[in-house]
């Protein structure tokens, strides 16, 4: 026997909400990065692949195109994973990082806005997505995701938790 129920729009656009800031089972991309120092993100650690500001800079790539498809945008395919990591181990100076922190939340922030308020923008298919819906989930996933690793290389370089405590399992 299959069960269909109508799931109501709120409770979806929360949970996505919850993924993109970092509710419940998640950290927060701010939080993971708050108190972080410009030269403690472009620290190497032994065999880890990428810095943090490497990660910063592959999730703002990312983001760009999870926007530019909820825009309606065509956004052709990445050739290689290589595509989102070619960015320089470390940051040229904090003003730089300060700024790539600053576009990753805002950009986090305008989904929220603007899209998440917008039935006609969440239902329709956006490129190879089936709707604005999974876009938004596959990018709090993903945030989701490189939030662990930055907490983890935090922890590794001594830097965590932030300023205001967080968590340590």
């Amino acid at each position: 026997m299959e069960i269909k129920e109508k799931i109501d729009q709120s409770i979806v656009t929360e949970l996505l909400r919850d993924a993109l800031f970092g509710k419940k089972a998640h950290v927060s991309i701010e939080k993971a990065l708050e108190g972080l120092l410009w030269r403690q993100a472009g620290t190497a650690i032994p065999n880890a692949p990428h810095t943090i500001w490497q990660q910063i800079k592959h999730l703002c790539y990312w983001q760009d195109r999870f926007i530019s498809r909820i825009e309606g945008m065509k956004v052709l395919p990445a050739k290689s994973s290589e595509e989102g990591w070619c960015w320089a181990q470390t940051p040229v100076d904090e003003s730089e990082y300060t700024r790539e922190v600053g576009k990753l939340l805002t950009g986090i922030s305008y989904i929220e806005e603007t899209m998440l308020h917008n039935p006609a923008c969440l239902i329709t298919q956006k490129g190879d997505y089936p709707n604005g819906y999974a876009v938004i989930q596959a990018m709090g996933s993903h945030l989701s995701y490189h939030a662990g690793e930055i907490v983890l290389l935090r922890r590794m370089l001594g830097a965590w938790p932030p300023p205001s405590g967080g968590y340590t399992w």
